[in-house]
């Protein structure tokens, strides 16, 4: 019932659609002042009815799909979305919109389409820089009207304008090298782009080396007449921004480094989105924000009926408009359907297992993405746990160890210069985590007067801007059914009398639990230090008496960079701009903690995540929600270059037991070695363990390696 929409229910759905004439929707060749579909995706089943068909027979919940229509073609241009079903045969459709968000959604607000961008950067642009090729030939050496070759290229960013309906980009030109995004050259023009009628379409502003100009034809004028500032930027470092390798290190070496094979084969199964491994069970889905699991269990027992990516933010600081404006909101640059294919070997080892992935987005048809899920299981390089029991004399009673094998679901999403490694990693000891990492390209800025402020030089010309990232997930958990409190566990300092000697006092800490009963007070700011944070049944127990729960561990956090409430502050309430976690009651209608719409608008945003909190609903016994944000602030160095590494660059959080088991579930593991010294004298070591070592077929030690091949490339279906 999570499983994504074939793209023959994407197309079944547009076409249920773009045959209702009441609609009005095209159907191909799109352009701004069209009705067209930008999206069509799965609309998740109500949980109870899901729960009523997964846990005791019920109906299955019919199978719906939800689409967003621009409707550029309407006198008063909207937008408009949609339910659809029941699938596979729809019959019906219907308006949504959800009563936690604004009714009436901008126009403006809409993320920007292939129909756009056509109109943009194909006929607007390129008309209006015409008259600028011989200032952009002589500054920078390259061109952009009808250019073959050292050509300029483009690039945008958002929000677009200042204040709410405005749709007004900054965008910035840049040379056209592998990893441009490093060669900015310090040109950017204001495009006006509100009306759905690109003949009124403008530039209002234009930018040129730290100098403003009210119009193009002011700048031709200044710049002909020699009364401006002129730059001229040498080419030097054109190759600097590639893959391409250059420099040694001391101790080099040609050999091929090590490879994961699996001797007897995977240890898990996949069934369409259905994974099993060992004690664990789940469904799997990408939908606009990306990788998001579903009815996550632990032999058998629901731990997680929901764990997913809400939206991934950067914003950014700089001295020009592009450092000064950008506030990048990937949940509004469909940052699910970027999950392109994956390069076997090195984004996921050989062995793992790959799968397709189909979108409906910003497209008039479903596209297939090859390749661009994997699941596989590795041995992370470090025991679960282990133990060498010493006797002291020069010996040992025994050895303890389990290998810390994990399995692995990742996509990998590109959202234009950033590449985020998105991780769900289950355990056998109960744990799941939720990591991302950030790699890909810096969005650079040129370099010029007070850049250190914002930043370092890292480049030829070009400063590394100052910027966040804020990652958000829901987690929807269950911890023996739907009746779930949230507590604090904390230590605090007391004083106490040493029993044995009443005389003397010691200051011993002691474990304070504090039950959490409304979504105020369930609520971390960015500044507290966090206590253990944890869910629990208050009706269920171990066996040692202890509420069976589970906690959330957080391993990383971001800074604010805006006041809470300031401008575009609202329209990511929900981060570490203001919050690290914050526990709600689960309603239909707070499903997701922002919007696609936010974007474009995060002056009043489409869903304003305080509202989640502000209404203060009661907790305890509850079905139970917490938004959990993770992040780090970057300050950009020279070493990013070309890249953002992985490496020290990670955001997550752990979902680990907390008395939710009588002891470690992981002692029913198979690759626990325990070690036993033989008779005294015998210099024997007596060996216990439980998985096959000697496979019978020396063939099947080597994995299949074939021929590197990539395509890269989404199309049709």
């Amino acid at each position: 019932i999570f499983s994504d929409l074939t793209p023959t229910e994407l197309t079944t759905v547009k076409d249920f659609l773009v045959s209702d004439k009441n609609l009005n929707i095209v159907a191909s060749e799109a352009t701004v002042n069209s009705n067209y579909i930008y999206m069509i995706e799965l609309y998740n089943p109500d949980k109870k009815e899901a729960l009523n068909y997964l846990d005791h027979g019920g109906a299955k919940p019919a199978r719906v799909a939800k689409a967003v229509v621009f409707r550029g073609a309407d006198v008063q241009p909207s937008i408009a979305e949609y339910l659809i079903g029941p699938l596979p045969n729809p019959t019906w459709y219907r308006p949504h919109s959800p009563s936690t968000r604004k009714r009436v959604i901008n126009f403006s607000s809409r993320p920007t389409t292939i129909p756009e961008y056509t109109a943009l950067y194909t006929h607007f642009l390129p008309k209006a820089l015409e008259k600028v090729n011989h200032i952009l030939e002589e500054s920078y050496g390259y061109t952009y009207h009808n250019c073959t070759k050292k050509c300029l290229t483009v690039g945008e960013v958002a929000p677009k304008g200042l204040k709410s309906g405005e749709r007004r980009s900054w965008v910035m030109l840049l040379r056209q090298l592998e990893g441009f995004y490093l060669h900015p050259v310090g040109f950017h023009v204001l495009v006006n782009h509100e009306s759905s009628n690109t003949a009124k379409w403008a530039v209002e502003k234009v930018y040129y080396h730290g100098q403003y100009f009210i119009s193009i034809e002011e700048l031709i004028t200044k710049y002909d007449k020699g009364s401006i500032t002129k730059i001229k930027l040498s080419d030097s470092s054109r190759e600097s921004s590639g893959y391409n390798r250059r420099g040694a290190f001391r101790a080099d070496t040609s050999q091929t480094g090590p490879r994961q094979y699996e001797p007897e084969g995977h240890r898990y199964r996949v069934d369409g989105n259905f994974v099993q491994y060992m004690p664990w069970t789940f469904a799997f889905r990408i939908s606009y924000m990306g990788l998001q699991i579903f009815d996550i269990k632990y032999n058998g027992e629901r731990i997680v009926y929901e764990m997913g990516l809400q939206d991934v933010v950067s914003y950014y600081t700089g001295n020009d408009p592009i450092g000064s404006l950008f506030r990048a909101m990937d949940s509004g640059w469909h940052f699910g359907a970027d999950n392109f294919e994956l390069v076997k070997g090195i984004d996921c080892p050989h062995t793992a297992t790959y799968l397709d992935t189909y979108h409906f987005v910003n497209s008039d048809k479903p596209l297939k993405y090859p390749n661009s899920i994997c699941i596989f299981e590795h041995n992370t390089g470090v025991p679960l746990r282990r133990h060498l029991e010493d006797e002291h004399r020069r010996g040992y009673s025994f050895y303890g160890g389990l290998v810390n094998y994990v399995l692995v679901i990742r996509s990998v999403n590109t959202v234009y210069n950033y590449d985020y490694v998105v991780d769900y990693i289950f355990y056998q000891n109960g744990v799941i985590e939720a990591k991302i990492h950030p790699t890909g390209y810096l969005v650079a800025t040129y370099f010029l007067g007070h850049g250190l402020k914002y930043g370092n030089k890292i480049f030829d010309h070009v400063l590394g801007n100052v910027h966040t990232h804020m990652i958000n997930y829901k987690l929807d958990m269950d911890i023996v059914g739907t009746s779930n409190s949230f507590k604090t566990v904390n230590l605090q300092l007391e004083n106490t009398t040493v029993v044995w000697s009443p005389e003397h006092a010691k200051v011993m800490p002691t474990v304070k639990h504090d039950l959490k009963k409304t979504e105020s007070e369930a609520a971390f700011k960015f500044d507290v230090r966090l206590p253990y944070l944890v869910f629990v049944n208050e009706n269920a127990r171990n066996k040692w008496g202890a509420q069976r729960g589970y906690r959330v561990q957080l391993t990383s956090h971001g800074n604010p960079l805006l006041p809470e409430d300031y401008e575009e502050e609202k329209s990511v309430a929900w981060s570490s701009q203001r919050y690290q976690m914050a526990v709600t009651k689960r309603k239909e209608t707070e499903l997701y903690s922002g919007s696609i719409y936010n974007q474009h608008d995060p002056w009043d945003p489409a869903v304003y995540f305080q509202d989640f909190i502000n209404d203060n609903e009661n907790i305890v016994n509850q079905d139970l929600v917490a938004w959990v944000t993770v992040g780090f602030v970057h300050i950009p160095h020279s070493e990013d270059v070309p890249n953002t590494a992985t490496a020290c660059n990670g955001a997550g959080f752990f979902f680990r037991p907390f008395n939710f088991y009588d002891e470690d579930p992981s002692v029913a593991s198979r690759d626990v070695v325990i070690l036993r010294p033989g008779p005294p004298g015998s210099g024997e070591t007596r060996v216990s363990w439980w998985t096959e070592q000697s496979p019978t077929e020396p063939s099947v030690c080597l994995p299949d390696i074939q021929p590197l091949t990539y395509n890269g490339t989404r199309g049709p279906v």
